[in-house]
């Protein structure tokens, strides 16, 4: 959510150091591990120039890469900006949809979330859309680089913060826009129920009404048990048991299994940090666990979760 006194500002590609894709998939799908892939975006956001106001995640197709960047980059201080391209249906080309990842974004502190699109109609519905999901601002980046007066002000007016790669003529178009104020954006209903997500969809909950499932225990082959427990129907969210790292490795690999999200349970602090890394969503921590509450709290702030 943007604060009522925010003015809509144009940022030039140059201001950003751009991280892009490493190309690897993780596990289950590919054989690079989620703490492997962290290393290749460090490797490769230490290799970029240092003069950048910050960074731009561009080009990113899957949670996993959006969050290893983010991690990643995160600890260089800098602003760091999430942008992902998406087709008609607000997906990327690996089924990523825009809401789980913002969700999941602002979650880890980007300071902005955006959508790029060549079809300016996709981009105005798009951000119509994410837009009471968000505690950040929203950007835009036309792939060509231009929009029309008329595309500008429906963005505007859908609740655009951020226009990205304007070329020339675009950007002055659009500073005469602002500054004439011709725009009146919509009054948003902000969500307040409780957001979550995973690689494939994003989940809002009541509180009050959340239905949790019995313990899960971890093993290897625990995909069966989820697929299960999501099909008998009845409960909002997997209670996943995690004892041990062993247990944390276990779900991670059997995680897309899992239609449901999920909230993580156990006594063990080593466990519960890498458990919450490896998911690639935004989970929630159990209350309850009997791990010093501070060092719960900073672990649900590092990786983005909600103790509940």
């Amino acid at each position: 959510m943007t604060d009522d006194n925010w003015r809509p500002v144009a940022v030039n590609m140059s201001n950003f150091a751009s991280v892009t894709p490493v190309g690897e998939l993780t596990i289950p799908y590919g054989d690079m591990s989620f703490t492997e892939l962290k290393a290749a975006y460090k490797e490769r956001i230490n290799e970029l120039p240092d003069d950048r106001t910050g960074f731009l995640l561009d080009g990113m197709t899957l949670m996993a890469d959006l969050r290893a960047a983010m991690l990643e980059c995160r600890k260089l201080g800098k602003p760091v900006y999430a942008m992902i391209d998406v087709d008609s249906d607000l997906k990327t080309e690996h089924e990523l949809p825009a809401d789980a990842a913002l969700i999941v974004m602002q979650s880890l502190g980007a300071l902005c979330f955006g959508i790029s699109s060549d079809d300016p109609d996709t981009l105005v519905d798009g951000i119509q859309r994410i837009k009471p999901f968000a505690r950040i601002p929203l950007a835009v980046r036309p792939r060509g680089g231009t929009l029309s007066d008329g595309t500008i002000l429906a963005l505007l007016n859908a609740g655009t913060d951020v226009f990205i790669g304007l070329n020339d003529d675009c950007h002055t178009r659009f500073q005469n826009i602002v500054s004439a104020k011709k725009y009146s954006p919509a009054e948003i209903e902000y969500e307040d129920s409780l957001m979550l997500a995973n690689e494939r969809s994003a989940f809002f909950l009541e509180p009050d009404t959340t239905e949790i499932s019995a313990p899960i225990e971890c093993n290897a082959g625990m995909g069966e048990d989820l697929i299960a427990v999501c099909e008998q129907g009845g409960f909002d969210v997997l209670k996943i048991q995690v004892n041990s790292p062993d247990d944390a490795l276990d779900f991670a690999d059997n995680a897309h299994m899992a239609t449901l999200p999920v909230m993580f349970s156990g006594d063990d602090e080593i466990a519960m940090k890498l458990a919450v890394m490896l998911y690639q969503g935004r989970a929630l921590i159990d209350g309850t666990s009997l791990i010093d509450p501070d060092e719960l709290k900073r672990t649900a702030g590092k990786y983005g979760a909600v103790i509940y």
